[in-house]
């Protein structure tokens, strides 16, 4: 809906362009109406409107100053005179200051109503324009925080000042530049995913809008750390940077009635003129942001902290190996006992870091999935789903209960599938025996169906049933001519035969044997 202020000195005047036309079916919401020019200007200062219609003669500050002075505070201000008077001067001004229509006294529907129907495919197009061009802007930016990324994994310095402006647009010539990472947490994200996708999205719109706002040029976007961000000024004023970070956790934060118990981390690295240092800075932002785990505070400097980005967790082998037997053997006590004994020990460590939390976590993740892949498939995002699930965590608690949780998931998942596949050959044979109980049926045939030789079929089939092959074909086939008796055009032989026997007196037995009773006196009991 486009935004419209309305500004006449006369009452009856306003009413009439209220009421003369329906602003909404026109694409148009009026969010303010003036009777002078100086609060028309403030309406414009505080809604912001796409366009603004106002008298010629209006006290305070007349129509032509009003829309000089308004389109000064808003360049795309869209602007429409109204006048009673005809002269050509009033005409030539208007145009100087940028009005794009008029309207003479008396106001006419038709007029109106034409004018706006112009302005609104204008707007549209305008709007359009715009669209694409911020969506270039920000895949542009998402393009070089990736490649910052990427840079800082690496270890190497970033582009240069030149590099970055022609390929990302980065349009940052002289002054001081450096990285942050936002990072709001709540609880529980990891089983909320798509509702913290969502919180993300304004936060990033949150953070772009205060960086631009304080007139620096900037890049955001997501990572799975938090929203990242390059800053570009001309002079770095600590203070000014100070704030409109702690405005932008204020408002973050006040998202926390539809998002739980939000907490905003920023992280700052550190600062310098040469864009090649990023790397650098965003390095040791994301050190300062994955330290949130060890630390409270809200707001962390690289400027004003030394860190220890050298100062890494490596597991012992003996450890690593538990972790790999537990995962192997798809014990979940085992692996319990080692996750615990593993945290104690991480915990125990001086000088503890939120990198070296992750680095344990990492490690715990890799030993795992490598025991679980010896005992069965694994599927190829396993890994990356665990890793990025760390990204989700609050503190060194959550992560520990994250990954029993996880990975328990896992074990529980993988026995219950190899359950399935050992059971999945006495399924095939029971419903090979299902088709063909009416056959000469053997062993080797069932058996040969499964997928097994006839030796080691037997003694499987025996363990996971608790019947012979023999036995249980039997059992089958006398359950199947329980069926037939009660049914009047089967004789007595005919069920024999149906069933797979040829021996009447041997089939007679066995339903005697089975059922305690003759096939005979069976028909004439139940039927």
């Amino acid at each position: 809906m486009l935004r419209a202020v309305l500004a006449d000195d006369e009452t009856k005047v306003i009413y009439l362009l209220e009421k003369l036309i329906d602003w909404e079916k026109m694409g148009f919401e009026i969010t303010g109406v003036a009777s002078d020019g100086l609060q028309a200007l403030q309406l414009v200062e505080e809604t912001q409107p796409h366009l603004l219609v106002t008298d010629i003669r209006m006290p305070g500050c007349s129509g032509l100053e009003l829309v000089k002075r308004a389109k000064a505070l808003q360049p795309g201000l869209h602007c429409i005179i109204i006048s009673g008077y005809r002269e050509f001067e009033y005409a030539q001004s208007a145009i100087k200051y940028g009005v794009e229509d008029y309207l003479l006294k008396p106001l006419k529907k038709d007029e109106l109503t034409a004018i706006l129907m112009r302005l609104r495919d204008k707007l549209g197009e305008e709007e359009r324009i715009e669209y694409r061009q911020e969506k270039d802007r920000v895949k542009r930016q998402e393009l070089l925080i990736e490649a910052l990324y990427k840079s800082a994994g690496q270890k190497i310095p970033f582009a240069g000042r030149e590099q970055v402006n022609e390929e990302y647009g980065f349009h940052y010539s002289e002054g001081i530049c450096c990285a942050a990472i936002v990072r709001p947490d709540v609880s529980e994200a990891d089983r909320h995913r798509e509702a913290y996708r969502i919180l993300l999205q304004h936060a990033l719109d949150i953070v772009r809008r205060e960086l631009r706002n304080i007139g620096s040029e900037a890049a955001v976007s997501v990572l799975r750390e938090g929203i990242a961000a390059v800053i570009g000024v001309n002079s770095y004023d600590p203070v000014e940077m100070r704030q409109c970070f702690t405005k932008i956790r204020k408002e973050i934060e006040k998202q926390r009635d539809l998002f739980w118990d939000i907490r905003v981390f920023v992280s700052v690295g550190s600062r310098g003129e040469s864009m090649q240092m990023l790397s650098r800075s965003l390095s040791e932002a994301l050190w300062l942001s994955a330290d949130r785990i060890c630390s409270d505070a809200a707001v962390r400097d690289a400027e004003t902290e030394t860190i220890p980005l050298e100062n890494h967790y490596q597991m012992d082998v003996a450890m690593r190996k538990r972790f790999r037997d537990a995962a192997e053997l798809l014990d979940e006590a085992q692996f319990r006992r080692v996750l615990k004994e593993s945290g104690e020990e991480l915990r125990g460590r001086g000088g503890l870091h939120g990198m070296m939390v992750r680095e344990w976590f990492y490690e715990v993740v890799r030993a795992c999935i490598y025991g679980m892949e010896q005992s069965g498939t694994v599927e190829s995002s396993c890994e990356a789903e665990l890793m990025d699930s760390f990204w989700y965590c609050r503190s060194l608690d959550e992560i520990y209960a994250l990954l029993e949780r996880k990975i328990l998931e896992k074990l529980t998942h993988m026995r219950e599938e190899r359950s399935l596949q050992e059971n999945r050959p006495i399924a095939q044979a029971k419903e090979y025996i299902l088709a063909h109980y009416s056959e000469a049926l053997r062993l080797e045939d069932v058996s040969a169906a499964a997928g097994f030789n006839a030796t080691y079929f037997s003694t499987f089939f025996k363990k996971e049933t608790g019947l012979s092959f023999t036995d249980y074909l039997g059992q089958v086939r006398i359950t199947k001519a329980k069926e037939l008796l009660l049914r009047d055009e089967f004789s007595v032989m005919d069920v024999c035969e149906a069933v797979g026997y040829k021996d009447l007196k041997y089939f007679s037995r066995l339903f005697k044997k089975v059922t305690g009773i003759s096939p005979s006196d069976y028909r004439k009991l139940y039927r």
